[in-house]
């Protein structure tokens, strides 16, 4: 059988035979064409795959040889493959010693077959340090009974994924799950090949998933060569979206939004957003709005996010009005006072923040108090160091000891200027009044 229906609140149901459609999905509003012929076998062809290719492949100069390939490999083959070794042998994910030579040998191995530049591979960024977190403790609110019917819960369209036949959107939904980002983009071009119509779903699920796995692009950084390639995959998807008739919604823009943010592609970024602006369909709220923040403020790019803000203020006039968040509060004090050599310009915003959290109820820490009456000191904003002073005091906290001595100490110093000044001034109009 098949089940139709749509993303609002009104559903249609209408039985077909020689369909089956997944509950996975379902939960994402999609809908689902009619049984692939080859997708039964798909899941035991792609295990296969995964014992016999998973031993490690051998350093060589052949950029075939690298990747685990022969000569006579698809253009498809070399992308899946790529994928899957660079993602694996990645610093951030992978604990091997020689991690960082092997990610840069598969890049350079992947740009020589496809023909591109050596210098897609040079732009390497360095390998990060993760210190663990430690998770709070488990605070249950509820008997244990009730998590244990949330969690079967949670499971019960995935248990029923397997009872049924599955469809391509379903393998790419699991793949996705269990971050086989490669995978997944393989089911999705044999589908295609097998005449399957992809939805909505599962376009925005491909996005979703090569934006998880990019590496962010701090600032002044170029990508490394793949979240590089993952963001041409990701406008590759996008055109071929608008090619089957797939009309881009608020949820795409969205996710391309996170994806053009995370390659560190801002301008790109702006683009859609002030398309999204500019269109009643596709108005942007918090989620929106916060991955415009986040994108700026991350990349190093303050002056675009204050000009969000800006937009975010001519929206909240409107009727749409998208409300803020601490999240949006956050980035935005870091936009506002983040040093760097437009911050006498950028400052001239944070008033203004400040305003919008006394209004909110939103309090900043001790921490981002003491960085926004430094950058004050700095710019010698001090009618603004007020607001700082005023807002931590309405917290309750003890600001830094020497942050506080330098404020005292411009403050006194601005005094004495000012004393000094007036007898030169006074002596100045006397003469003129005897001339």
């Amino acid at each position: 059988m098949r089940i139709v229906y749509c993303r609002g609140p009104l559903c249609a149901v209408a039985w077909v035979p020689a369909a089956r459609v997944s509950l996975a999905s379902m939960a994402r509003g999609s809908l689902h064409t009619a049984r692939p012929r080859a997708l039964v076998s798909q899941r035991h062809s792609l295990l296969c795959r995964r014992l016999l290719c998973s031993k490690p492949a051998p350093v060589a100069n052949d950029p075939y040889e690298v990747l685990g390939l022969s000569r006579n490999a698809s253009l498809k083959q070399v992308k899946m493959a790529y994928y899957h070794m660079a993602m694996k042998h990645h610093p951030d994910h992978s604990e091997e010693p020689d991690a960082m030579e092997r990610f840069t040998e598969v890049g350079n191995a992947y740009a020589v077959i496809m023909g591109e530049p050596q210098a897609l591979a040079d732009a390497e960024s360095a390998t990060r340090e993760h210190t663990p977190v430690s998770a709070p403790p488990d605070e249950r609110a509820f008997p244990d009974w009730v998590y244990g019917v949330h969690k079967y819960l949670h499971r019960l369209p995935d248990k029923l994924d397997r009872w049924l036949e599955p469809t391509y959107a379903s393998v790419i939904y699991h793949h996705l799950r269990d971050n086989e980002l490669a995978e997944a983009l393989e089911v999705f071009e044999q589908g295609r090949l097998e005449g399957e119509q992809p939805t909505h779903a599962v376009y925005e699920m491909l996005i979703r998933g090569c934006t998880i796995a990019m590496h962010r692009v701090g600032p002044g950084q170029a990508p490394d060569h793949l979240t590089a390639n993952l963001l041409k995959k990701v406008l590759e998807l996008w055109a071929d979206m608008q090619t089957m008739g797939r009309k881009p919604d608020y949820w795409t823009y969205n996710e391309l939004i996170r994806a053009f943010g995370k390659a560190g592609a801002v301008k790109q970024a702006m683009v859609l957003f002030e398309k999204m602006c500019g269109n009643p369909r596709l108005l942007p709220e918090e989620r929106a709005l916060n991955s415009m923040y986040e994108l700026c403020v991350l990349s190093g790019h303050y002056k675009e996010a204050l000009l969000v803000f800006r937009e975010h203020e001519e929206l909240r006039l409107s009727l749409w009005a998208p409300r803020y968040t601490p999240v949006s509060f956050s980035l935005l004090l870091t936009a506002s006072a983040e040093a760097s050599e437009d911050l006498s310009e950028r400052i001239q915003s944070l008033p203004r923040v400040l305003q919008l959290m006394g209004r909110y109820g939103v309090l900043p820490r001790a921490e981002t108090c003491d960085r926004l009456l430094a950058s004050c000191i700095a710019t010698g904003e001090f009618q603004i160091a007020e607001q700082v002073l005023s807002i931590a005091a309405r917290a309750g906290h003890e600001l830094n000891p020497e942050i506080m001595r330098r404020y005292d100490e411009e403050i006194e110093g601005g005094h004495k200027k000012e004393a000094q000044q007036l007898p030169g001034q006074s002596r100045r109009s006397e003469g003129g009044d005897g001339n």
